[in-house]
């Protein structure tokens, strides 16, 4: 992202997409903008820059109602269960190939927003995230059964 003038009223830290050439390599499938930026900003210092204990993950049409607790610990993070995640037995032979050791049944279905986790769980797994949605995206047989939430396993 830009500056866009009002980051002088919420602490704001900006880094850059991936170039239309970049992501057309993986489908132009744009949310693989989240893992990088998140790596980005581990990367450039930008969990030195906050002073909190915990980072609060959201997309931009999540609207919080009333305050919300922190459910996360310093070693396990807080995430939405979506009814639409749930890992199979079909998954199996995805998580061999992609998480040796993972069995589906251990799968939680969640992602990475709306998410409260600590800032020494992000910045260990942010690269483990892009990574695997790298990976994952450039995977025919993953790519057509997570579809659209790939990037969210």
């Amino acid at each position: 992202g830009k500056p866009d003038g009002r980051e002088a009223e919420m602490p704001s830290f900006f880094v850059r997409q991936y170039t239309t050439a970049e992501i057309a390599r993986y489908g132009h499938f744009g949310v693989l903008n989240r893992p990088f930026s998140v790596v980005q900003f581990a990367d450039r210092g930008g969990f030195e820059a906050l002073q909190e204990q915990f980072v609060y993950i959201a997309e931009t049409d999540h609207v919080l109602m009333r305050p919300l607790p922190n459910l996360a610990t310093p070693d396990k993070a807080a995430a939405f269960s979506f009814g639409y995640m749930h890992c199979g037995s079909s998954h199996q032979p995805l998580l061999d190939k992609f998480a040796p050791g993972v069995t589906y049944s251990n799968v939680q279905p969640v992602g990475p927003s709306p998410l409260v986790v600590s800032k020494p769980v992000l910045r260990r797994l942010a690269p483990l995230w892009l990574n695997l949605s790298l990976a994952l995206k450039l995977d025919p047989v993953a790519d057509r059964r997570f579809g659209w939430v790939l990037e969210m396993w």
